[in-house]
Parts: C-alpha cells; structure tokens; sequence
C-alpha cells in the first residue's frame, strides 16, 4: 500500500519552542514521558545493549515512576526494526502483542447487570502481559543479561523517585475523590495506602520509594515465573478475587505473548510499520493516509493549515473510527470462528477511494453517514521510543487503560489493569472514552480487547529513522498519526512535531476536539460546515525518536505530560 499525501495534519508550520523533553544524540535516542525512564534506557545503552534491552529497561523503570499509566499489571505492544534481520540486504520488522487476555471465567454478559464493574474493582482485571512480553523481546532480540536490564528500575524502586507535577496532580485528584466518598478507602484499601499515601501526598522533592521493590527483586533474578506462578501470582490473584473478580492462578500461567505480522505503508519514501489487530491504531492510520490520499486524487491538493485540509482530515477520521467500531475486535477469535477481520480490505487503497468519494468539502453529515453501527446517545497509557548505533529501532506502547487502572492494587504493589472495559462490555454502547463497540470486540474467555495504541516505526534505505507513538485513550491514534505527519511530510523536527497543537474526531461523540492553541480558529473555519467544535487541553501525549539525515539522532518526549528524552 502506497500513501503519497500532500497533506500536512499540523495546524502550526512554525517550529515552537523547544521543549525541555528533548535532545540530539550521536550514536543512541531515547524518548519516554518520564526523564529517569528514559534515563534508565539510556544506561542500557551505554552498557552495550540494544534498542529492544533500552526498551525493556524504559518500560520497568516507568512500572516505577509512572504507576498510573502502565507498569506490571498491564500490557502492551512492541514494534522492532531489526536493520540486520532480514534474508538480504536491510532489516526486518518484528511486532510482538502483549496485551492482556480476559480470564476463563468471563462471559460475554459479565457487565450487563454491573456496567461499572468493567471499570474499577477485580472484575475489570484482565490477565497481565508485560512482564512476559518483556522479558520474549529481551531474552529473543536484546543483547545484556536480564538482571542488567531490571537493574535501573529495581534502583529507582530502592531509591524513589519525587513525584512530578503531572503525577502530583493524578494523585492528589484520586484523593479528593476517595476523601469525597470514605467507602473507597476501604474498598481500595492497599491502593489508598501505598498510592495516594492515605491522603497525605509526599513533600516536593521528597524521594518517593516503589512499594513494587520486591516484586521487581525477584522479577530480576527469575524472570517471569516470579509473576505468573508462586508469590506473585498467588497475590495477584488473591487481590483481585477479594475485590470481586474471577482471574486464577491458571489463567496467569497460561498466558503468552504472541509474534504477529506487521501492517505496513509508505509515506514520501518512508515505509511505515504498524501493528496489527488487536491494536485499531496500526489500521485506522492507514486507513486515514489512504482516504486523504485517494481524496486528493479526486479534488486535488489542499493546504494543511486551510479550513478545507482540515475539514478534509477530519472527514477521514470520522471513516476509520466509524470502521474500527464496526469490524475490529478480537483476530485470534475471529480466526478460530472462521470469519478473519476485514485487515486487508480496510488498509487497501481501492475500499478508501470510495470513502473518498463521500467526502463533501461544503459539508459534514451525521454519524450514520459513516458508520455501521448507530451511536448511543488521558489515561492510563505510556509511550517509549528507542533509535540505537546500529539502526534498530522500538516503538512500544504499554497501558494499564483507565488512569491507576482497575485500583486494586497487589500485596506486591503491583497496580492493576482494568482492561475489560476495553472490550465492548455492553455491544453499542460507549466505554470510558466514549468508543462505540461491536460485537467482534465482545467480551468472552481468553479473548483480547481491541487497542487503541499505535505504536509506529519509519524505515528508509534499510535504517529506522522514525520511531513514535502516544498515550490517551483513542487520542492515540490522532495523536500518533499528526506527529507522524508532522516530522515526515512536514520536515519538523520531533519537538515541534509534537509540540504542534491537535485535533481529534472518533465518530462519536460526533463533535471534533481541538487544544486550545488553535480551537478560536478552527471553530471559525469549520462550525460554518457543521462541525461541533469543543475545546481540549492535552488531546495525548507523544514521543518520538528520529534519525536526522547528518546521521545524529533527535528524541522528544511530550510536554503536555512531563517527559524526556536521553541519549549519547
């Protein structure tokens, strides 16, 4: 699949300022959305490791100081461009899904009766998958010994690390809203103590140590089975039955990471790599690039920072998510049903020219216009990427879904997932970020719920020269998508590509966000089309790593959460 857009999704061409998450590096680019995590990839890298050992010491590190995006309790999705793996000359990309299974004993109704329960408590909790995804990409691809790359986030687990503004005020919402309502202290009770430190927030500057130490001890020296049987298991498992949920010590030993095959298009001579359901972002980008692509063919080129270019890329997101609502969900489940999800149709140029055809520049329409399905009337998600010496390079994103997840939290500190909400709970209605679901995303024993995370790499002349992905809910794909669009088509660099302000359109709700930088503009430009436009602050958060063309390497992580990018 060819995409040759003349379409740039920014809506500022001036480079910002520069933000302080960032830096250009010699030989290795690290980017996560806290400093010490990509601090810790860095030290991997040093010691002569690669970029999947960088990667995996980013992704325990920000278990440490960003609990309530990702860690151990959840999941993820890791892309690999191996420069030297492939049969002949230049690389090979690698995609490895680690998202979390539902456990045997949930049904396709389990939420019909408690539509709350797909959200907080034990019932939410799907069956973790980064320990073991980490430690298959490590111990097939990287370079050190396992104990080496634990060792930065056992450290900072040791040490502590004081909490950040961003995490400060996560923490001190969760607060209030726990002081508002009593009964949750008790509820929650080991995450009311070892997370919101029984209302009392830490002093600024004060070292803040992880209640996960032990657990990351042992996850060192024996790997995974100190997670998924024994101890850790026995914890995980009984925190997550006495707050009402189903999951047994069975399903954690029978889960695995899966090896799947990678979607791919071109942009400007870039070959994009993406994953695959069940991530929805990997096809809902290429989907878009496609229908702006085939649109342009049709009504010719409209510039970026116009009310038609903008028009234009909202009309294509309003196509793909409306599409993700109706066709992704579970593959493995589809494959064993014998009715494969339509992949190759919706990525094809030929189905995304005749969405283009329905998009009118004067107008937009109600969401059955898009749609299959009818509507019914930032979280919890982290982002690193990695460009090492040798060309390789990771884009992984990992989630625990709702910000601090399921709140149950493990004797072993671990927080827990709530990803059973991810899942269609209800089929047709919305979850927590107003996604409309279908039955293929239905909720139902050792199945996997679809994925908004799009982690993303670009590959010229056999190197990776881009590796970028966000976090925020279904806000990662527009995110993802406009930074990428940014730093390829046009030029910027990758601050300013991610500083650049966003929109995002899901299909419904049917109303378009836009920051607040560029909202006063667009409303102006495109409510005369009948667009319903609201305001947003911090519509995701990015990071990326680039290879410049003078050879060095650029990373930056996103402002908009307080990250940072590290290197040599």
């Amino acid at each position: 699949m060819c995409v040759s857009l003349l379409l740039i999704a920014a809506l500022a061409q001036s480079e910002p300022a520069v933000p302080a998450g960032s830096g250009t590096f010699a030989r290795a680019a690290v980017a996560a959305d806290h400093p010490a995590a990509a601090a810790a990839g860095a030290e991997a890298l040093r010691a002569g490791g690669n970029a999947v050992d960088a990667a995996a010491a980013t992704s325990l590190a920000l278990s440490v100081v960003r609990p309530y995006s990702c860690g151990l309790g959840g999941g993820g999705f890791l892309l690999f461009y191996d420069a030297d793996g492939g049969p002949d000359e230049g690389g090979v990309c690698r995609a490895l899904d680690y998202r979390e299974v539902a456990p045997a004993a949930a049904t396709r109704d389990m939420f019909l009766d408690d539509p709350e329960g797909s959200r907080r408590g034990g019932k939410a909790v799907a069956v973790p998958g980064t320990v073991a995804g980490l430690h298959f990409a490590q111990s097939e691809w990287g370079e050190l010994a396992w104990a080496d790359v634990c060792a930065p986030a056992v450290r900072l687990a040791r040490e502590g690390v004081p909490l950040d503004e961003h995490d400060r005020a996560q923490r001190a919402d969760f607060i209030k809203g726990f002081e508002a309502n009593p009964a949750l202290k008790t509820r929650f009770a080991a995450f009311w103590t070892d997370y919101l430190f029984a209302g009392v927030l830490p002093g600024t500057g004060e070292p803040v140590p992880s209640p996960q130490l032990a657990l990351l001890e042992r996850i060192a020296a024996e790997g995974p089975s100190a997670f998924y049987a024994g101890q850790g298991a026995a914890s995980l498992v009984a925190a997550v039955q006495a707050a009402g949920g189903g999951l047994t010590e069975a399903d954690l030993a029978a889960y695995k990471p899966r090896l799947v095959e990678p979607l791919a298009g071109t942009l400007d001579g870039v070959t994009l790599h993406v994953m695959p359901p069940p991530s929805s972002g990997g096809i809902a980008m290429l989907e878009t690039l496609n229908l702006l692509t085939a649109r342009e063919r049709i009504a010719g080129r409209v510039e970026p920072d116009s009310a038609a270019g903008r028009h234009r890329l909202v009309e294509a997101l309003k196509h793909s998510f409306a599409d993700r609502a109706a066709f992704l969900g579970d593959p493995y489940h589809a494959v064993r049903q014998g009715t494969p999800l339509p992949t190759a149709r919706l990525a094809s140029p030929e189905y995304a020219a005749a969405l283009a055809a329905k998009i009118d520049p004067t107008r937009t329409f109600p969401p059955a216009h898009y749609g299959r399905i009818a509507p019914t009337p930032d979280a919890g998600t982290s982002h690193l990427s990695v460009i090492d010496a040798a060309g390789n390079a990771v884009a992984c994103t990992e989630t625990i879904n709702l910000i601090f997840g399921s709140l149950v939290a493990t004797a072993d500190g671990v927080v827990l997932n709530n990803e059973m909400d991810d899942f269609a709970a209800i089929p047709g209605r919305p979850n927590a970020f107003g996604l409309i679901q279908s039955e293929a995303n239905a909720v139902g024993p050792g199945r996997v719920p679809l994925s908004s995370m799009s982690p993303t790499i670009g590959v010229r002349d056999g190197q990776a020269v881009l590796a970028a992905g966000a976090s925020g809910g279904p806000r990662i794909i527009t995110a993802t998508l406009q930074t990428v669009l940014n730093r390829v088509r046009g030029g910027m660099s990758p601050a300013a590509a991610i500083t650049a302000p966003r929109m995002h359109h899901q299909w419904a709700p049917n109303w378009l966000e836009v920051e607040p930088e560029a909202y006063e503009q667009v409303r102006r430009e495109l409510e005369p089309l009948g667009h319903e436009v609201r305001e947003r602050a911090a519509l995701g958060a990015a990071q990326m790593a680039v290879r410049n063309a003078d050879g060095t390497l650029s990373a930056a992580a996103d402002p908009r959460k307080g990250g940072g990018a590290d290197g040599f």
